[in-house]
Parts: C-alpha cells; sequence; structure tokens
C-alpha cells in the first residue's frame, strides 16, 4: 500500500542496488513473450458507502515535523505554542495559525541534562507566567532496566523562553512502568492537576491491583497547590480535596478508578474536568470527572466487570459518560471544547479521537446528560494529543513518525450523491462474478505464506486503472530495511475467502489517497456477494462462528500508518516468476524486485523448509501488519521478514505487556519456548491472546512451529517439564505443548484440563480458557 517516499539508501546500499537494478534491468530477455500491460477501466468504486463526514484533516505547516510529538501547550502571555516530544525535546512555534514559520525553535532538551532521562508526557505554564516564568513538566527516569520513577518538576524559562536546566525543582515523584497518564495542567481554581495511569503493563489488567488503592497515586487524577509549601512537601495540600481527612487515602487525590487517562480538559463554562480513559480489552470510554468519583478500574472496564473481587475504594462507581467498543476504535485520546467562530457547529462540544483509527466525535453535554455524539471526521491520522490555538480552535498532532500539527476543515465532499456499488457484481473488478472472471486490468497473483484464517483459504487480485509503475524507495529503520512504494489511485486490491468450493466473503481495498476497506458476503447460490454493514457482522458457517469485519477493523490493518497491502508485497509475490512478471508488465519496480528476492518468505506449513524460514514467514504474515515500523503498536518490535534475528527486537526483550505468570521472562528466551512471552500468547485464546484481531480460532501447526523454533534457538537450554498438575505457568505451558502433539490419551487430556482450569495461578487459567483439545 502507499507510503510517501524519500530515499535513505547509504552508499554501500546504493552500490549494491545499482549492481543488482542492472542485472534486473536483463529479466524481460531472459523470460517468455512479454505479457501487454492493460488498463484497469471498468471500476465502479468510487467514494465512500456511507454520506461523506463534516470535517476533515487539514494539516497546518506540511514542511514542518516532529519525532513522536506527545504533547501541544498553548502559552497565551506569550503567544507561542509548544510541542513537546516523547524523547525530551520541547520545540516553539507561533501560536498565530496563520503565521509562516520557516521551521520550529527548540527551546529544551531534557534528555541532555536530566540523568537517566526517559519519557516526557506533559507540560504546563503556570497562570502568572509572565510574572514568574514558571512551567511545570511531566517526565520519566529510568530506575532499572524495566522500571522506572515518575516525576512532576518545576522549572524556570529566560527572557528568549529558553528553559534553564538548573532551575528544576522537584515537585512530586512516584511510581512508572506504564500507563503514566502525564497531561498535567492548571484548573480555573489555579491549582496543578495531573492524570496518571495505573503505572502498570497494558496486560494483565492492573497488575498491582491500584486501580482502587489510595496509598497510591496510580490510578487517580491529583491536584495541588504548587503557590505554597506544606511541612516536608514542595506543595500544598488543598484543604477541599475530597479526601484530606481519610485514613489510609492520599490526600493529593480528587479522583480515582481511572485505567490510563490519555489527556484530560476543563469544561469553560462549568470547569469540569473531561477525559478520555484507555481501556484494556473491550472499551474506550470519556468521563466528566467529579470531585471524589471513582471511575471502576480495575473492577470495572467501563461497563464490564473486569475483577470484580477486589476491595472498592471509598465512593461508589461512577459509570462511564459515554463509552464505545473495540469495533470501532482502540484507544481514545481526550480531547477539548473549541469555543472558535470558525467551525460553529461545533462550538462548545466536547471534540476526542481515536488513536487507532483516527476518527474524531463531538460530544454534546447539556449539563446533565449527553445529548448527541456524532461521528464527525475520519482522519486517517494517529491522533495523540489534542491543543487549542488563541482564538479557541481545535488543533491536533499525529504520533509516531514525522508528527505534524493539523486543524478539522469542513469537508468539500460533504452532501455528494452516493453510488457506491452494493453489490460485488457491480464493482468492474469481475466481468463473470459467479466464475470469479476478472476483467482486463484486474490481475491474479497468489502468496507465499498465508496467514492463519481459521482454516481457510483465499485468492487474490490487483485492479490497475493507468498503466504506471507503482515507484518505491528503501528505507532503513534500526538497521532493518524497509519498502515504500506509491499506488496509483482507485488501485483496488481483493481477496476471496473460500472454504473448498464455497466462497465465503470477498475483501476489498480501494486507494484514493488512503485504503479503505469493504467487504462483501457471498449468497448461498454462489452467484453475487452484498456490501456487509459498516458495523461488521457476527454468524455462523459451517456451524462455527465467523466475523465479517467491520470497515474500522479493516483499518486497525491496512491504516494510514503503515499503510500497504499485506498480501500485494515483494516477500509475497516471489513464486512461480509472479515479481518477472509484475516487472514486466510495468507494474512494479527494480527496488520492489530486489526486495522480493533478497528477503524470500516460504510456506510456513511446508516442513521441507528450513525452520527458521518458516517461523520467520509465520511471524510476518500473522503478526508484522502490527509489529513493524509505524505498525500502531505499543512495542518496538519488527517482525518483518526483513528484519534478522537480532535486531527484531524479541529474542532475549522484556515484553511491554506483562510477563503472563511468569518471572521476568523475555518475549522469546531462546531455547525455552515455556519461558518465552510470545509462545503464551500465542497459544493462548484468553486474554492477551494474538493475533489480537483475525482469526477466531487457534493454528495449532503454528504453534507448534514457534514452539520447535523458540527450542531450535538453543537446544541446550533447561526449560520446564509437564505435569499433570502443574505448580507454575511455565509447566502448564510444557503440558499445553503435549497435548497440542498427541502426547496424552483423551482421559488424560480431560483430567489435564480440569486440572488447569482450576488451577491458583489465574494465568494458567488464562491459558487454557476456551481450549479445545485436538
Amino acid at each position: 500500500m502507499v507510503f510517501s517516499c524519500r530515499s535513505d539508501f547509504t552508499p554501500r546500499l546504493l552500490g549494491n542496488f545499482i549492481i543488482r537494478a542492472a542485472l534486473l534491468l536483463l529479466i524481460p530477455v531472459l523470460v517468455t513473450e512479454a505479457e501487454e500491460r492493460v488498463a484497469w477501466t471498468t471500476s465502479q468504486i468510487e467514494g465512500s458507502p456511507d454520506p461523506p463526514l463534516p470535517y476533515t484533516a487539514e494539516v497546518i505547516w506540511p514542511h514542518i515535523t516532529f519525532d513522536e510529538g506527545l504533547d501541544l501547550t498553548f502559552l497565551e502571555s506569550e503567544e507561542r505554542l509548544f510541542v513537546t516530544e516523547r524523547f525530551g525535546k520541547i520545540w516553539m512555534l507561533p501560536a498565530d495559525l496563520n503565521a509562516h514559520p520557516e521551521k520550529a525553535e527548540l527551546v529544551a532538551d531534557l534528555g541532555q541534562f536530566i540523568p537517566e532521562f526517559r519519557f516526557v508526557y506533559g507540560l504546563t505554564f503556570h497562570p502568572k507566567f509572565r510574572e514568574n516564568r514558571e512551567l511545570f513538566v511531566f517526565y520519566t527516569v529510568t530506575r532499572s532496566e524495566d522500571e522506572s520513577t515518575t516525576r512532576v518538576s518545576r522549572f524556570l524559562m529566560d527572557d528568549r523562553l529558553n528553559l534553564i536546566p538548573s532551575s528544576e525543582e522537584l515537585i512530586v515523584t512516584f511510581g512508572g512502568g506504564g500507563h503514566n497518564g502525564g497531561d498535567v495542567q492548571f484548573g480555573p481554581d489555579g491549582m496543578l492537576y495531573f492524570p496518571v495511569g495505573d503505572l502498570a503493563p497494558p496486560s494483565p489488567p492492573d497488575l498491582h491491583n491500584d486501580g482502587q488503592n489510595m496509598r497510591t497515586l496510580a490510578s487517580t487524577i491529583v491536584r495541588i497547590d504548587v503557590d505554597r509549601k506544606d511541612p516536608g512537601l514542595a506543595y500544598h495540600i488543598p484543604e477541599d480535596n475530597p479526601f484530606v481527612n481519610h485514613e489510609g487515602v492520599r490526600p493529593e487525590i480528587w479522583a480515582f478508578g481511572f485505567r490510563n487517562p490519555w489527556k484530560m480538559c476543563f469544561d469553560p463554562v462549568h470547569g469540569d474536568i473531561w477525559t478520555g480513559d484507555v481501556g484494556w480489552e473491550l472499551w474506550e470510554m470519556v468521563y466528566r470527572v467529579e470531585k471524589g468519583g471513582n471511575y471502576g478500574w480495575s473492577i470495572m472496564e467501563g461497563p464490564t466487570p473486569t475483577k470484580p473481587d477486589q476491595p472498592m475504594g471509598p465512593a461508589s462507581i461512577s459509570p462511564p459518560t459515554l463509552y464505545y467498543p473495540h469495533t470501532e476504535g482502540a484507544s481514545i485520546t481526550g480531547g477539548f471544547f473549541p469555543s472558535s467562530s470558525r467551525l460553529p457547529a461545533l462550538k462548545g462540544k466536547y471534540i476526542y479521537g481515536d488513536y487507532v483509527t483516527g476518527k474524531v466525535w463531538a460530544l454534546e453535554w447539556n449539563g446533565k446528560r449527553v445529548v448527541s455524539n456524532e461521528l464527525i471526521a475520519d482522519t486517517r491520522k494517529k491522533i495523540v494529543t489534542f491543543g487549542k490555538d488563541p482564538e479557541g480552535d481545535l488543533i491536533f498532532m499525529n504520533h509516531p513518525n514525522e508528527s505534524r500539527l493539523y486543524r478539522l476543515a469542513p469537508n468539500p465532499k460533504t452532501g455528494a450523491t452516493n453510488h457506491f456499488p452494493k453489490r460485488l457484481s457491480q464493482t468492474g473488478i469481475f466481468g463473470n462474478v459467479t466464475r470469479e472472471e476478472t476483467n482486463p486490468g484486474v490481475y491474479a497473483f497468489s502468496i507465499q505464506a498465508p496467514m492463519w484464517q481459521d482454516g481457510y483459504q483465499s485468492r487474490y487480485w490487483i485492479g490497475i486503472p493507468g498503466k504506471d509503475r507503482f515507484p518505491s524507495n528503501w528505507i532503513e529503520n534500526r538497521g532493518v530495511p524497509l519498502i515504500r512504494w506509491e499506488t496509483s489511485p482507485g488501485t483496488v486490491a481483493v481477496k476471496t475467502i473460500h472454504s473448498g468450493h464455497n466462497r465465503i466473503e470477498t475483501q476489498i481495498l480501494h486507494f484514493d489517497g488512503y485504503w479503505n476497506g469493504y467487504t462483501y458476503r457471498w449468497n448461498d447460490d454462489q452467484t453475487d456477494a452484498t456490501l456487509v454493514p459498516k458495523e461488521g457482522l457476527d454468524t455462523i458457517i459451517a456451524d462455527k462462528p465467523y466475523r465479517f469485519p467491520s470497515r474500522d477493523e479493516c483499518i486497525r490493518c491496512h491504516g494510514s500508518n503503515f499503510n500497504w497491502t499485506l498480501a500485494f508485497y515483494p516477500s509475497q509475490l516471489n513464486r512461480e516468476g509472479q515479481l518477472d512478471r509484475f516487472f514486466q508488465l510495468g507494474v512494479v519496480d527494480e527496488r520492489f524486485v530486489e526486495m522480493g528476492r533478497k528477503h524470500p518468505l516460504v510456506n510456513p506449513y511446508d516442513e521441507s523448509a528450513n525452520l527458521d524460514q518458516r517461523s520467520r514467514s509465520w511471524l510476518h504474515s500473522n503478526c508484522s501488519h502490527c509489529h513493524r515500523r509505524s505498525g500502531g503498536t505499543s512495542t518496538t518490535t519488527q517482525m518483518n521478514i526483513s528484519a534478522p534475528n537480532d535486531l527484531m527486537a524479541l529474542i532475549d526483550t522484556l515484553p511491554a505487556k506483562g510477563f503472563f505468570g511468569m518471572e521476568k521472562a523475555p518475549n522469546i528466551d531462546p531455547g525455552d519456548p515455556y519461558q518465552s512471552v510470545l509462545y503464551y500468547r500465542m497459544a493462548t485464546k484468553g486474554a492477551g491472546h494474538m493475533p489480537m484481531v483475525g482469526a477466531k480460532t487457534l493454528d495449532r501447526e503454528g504453534i507448534r512451529l514457534i514452539h520447535d523454533w523458540v527450542r531450535a534457538l538453543d537446544p541446550s537450554t533447561p526449560m520446564a517439564e509437564a505435569s499433570m498438575t502443574p505448580k507454575n505457568v511455565e509447566e502448564a505451558l510444557a503440558l499445553y505443548h503435549k497435548i497440542q502433539t498427541g502426547a496424552l490419551s483423551q482421559a488424560e487430556i480431560k483430567r489435564a484440563i480440569a486440572a488447569c482450569l482450576n488451577h491458583s495461578d489465574p494465568f494458567v487459567i488464562n491459558l487454557f480458557a476456551g481450549f479445545s483439545p485436538p
């Protein structure tokens, strides 16, 4: 799929490329008579089946980019806008969005003067900044390999608005480790507020059970007075904080029970706090926060019980003001109430977005309840933060690479007539849809390493309106070569999922500047297929649950930040002369062909192939659409086939989302699959299962393949032995493997599963949740 490309060749790579490219130019001479390229001219796919949304994303300064920007802060007294990057740089821009700055001005690099600096999450300026020059920064420092400490510090700025490193005064410090929150702000009452997450990895949920533990600042919103100091503190605790006189409760707490409150704001009319709380497995939440409120985590995730047996904090649980499921988005970003007159329909509404899907909503609150919640934009940007300009207009920033500033603008397509094809036969892809005979310009292809699809198979096509080549470029990320290529507008990638002769669905990716996903369900007569609603569809096929994906779910794997087709990919096409064919046809260029040959895939289920190649091919096909550069996950692993084993950030690296009951277990422990988090997450159908989206069933062959590969990395490594009554997760994984490989009788399997489902360790139970023996 499409990337905006640039060349990052090193001289050595460039020299090798020139030699290989010269050889590639000889390809047409070595193959049979050239096939003539035909343009696809019958496409009827245009626009969207849904009415155009009222707003779209408009970039403010296209030439100004940031590296993992996380926060936007407006300093009113100086009419300046500050952008904070995750790794510690703070940049300054004019607050006037009509200005024409050549570049942003660096005012601080925290990593250069704070020992063991790790990440910065937010900053804010004192309401009396012009008088006292104070700003407050929320950041973390490394305490050990997998632990961090969070700090909120006061700094001073000089007259040129440069941060003075020597001026740091530590205000408050507490734990770290994940889910930090960090959107530090002054309220209309002059108090300093900041949200804190549960300070734990994403899974298992609330690892330290701090969501309702009021002895820590985890999972809370904190309120302190930084203009006064209590004895022994660098701040004063306001007397009207709700838990000042509660024994065993930190008096700084204003509200509690949050998982990861990501960005907050104050209602300019009522002064209420609003925040978006990032959910766990099911929901994303919006909260209107009240004094002393309990918002449920981790007893509840939104409306759903999560860990209901733990003690509740000193307040009853308040429900979310609004929540949405993970079929619509997967990581909420809290927003603001715009007060600008530029977009009058949004004035006074709470505007918030989703990091994964790039969607933006406008919530209207009448003081007592939600009056409306309208989806207003599909930006396809990974919205990490919102901010405001001097006029009260809303701005936002994408993440992680080449972060830019955007604002909403009226969508010129609003009100356009919709003629999107409702049946597959109307798309212009197939001349005869019943026999799947394609129109000229639509080319069939096959792939080398199919992903697991619950045992179903797939056929593939690509339709290209013009005759232009897809120009491509190599880039290098952390030593790993990657390829980007530009696709012609109107191109479609097509996949029909079938079981034998019975076709289930045909999925279409259509490129109109972004890739958009649609799926068509085949009728019982196998004569045509009908467009599935945008919400997707859960049904039963052949007595098994089947999910037709929603359009939002399509975006999660084919979104703008990675923006590629998973099947029409160099390494997947490296079979049966397909790379040569598409080069001859003028579809792909030399770089595309070279990438496919340099990093070949194999069929993971072909036992005659090399074990390492098979395993890496399985990981590429099933995991790398998210676990790669700009894949949208919270980890830095690179499972794409072009990453050598030592650069995957997977072997001997600690997981970002918990150990699942295995003490300090890495993602992959060479030689020991039973001490490898990757193997556990593939094996379980319970919480933490990977891949997170897609197949409903376990790929038993794939699980065994990864088991054998991990073992082969160092066969001398000792590992746990299976036990019918396992003492821990490691022994349970060994028992799981014996069941999967048919080493136990049916009676033994039944007894083993029963023992594990009644185990005292919740991670052993989770391993066998929903498990079906072979």
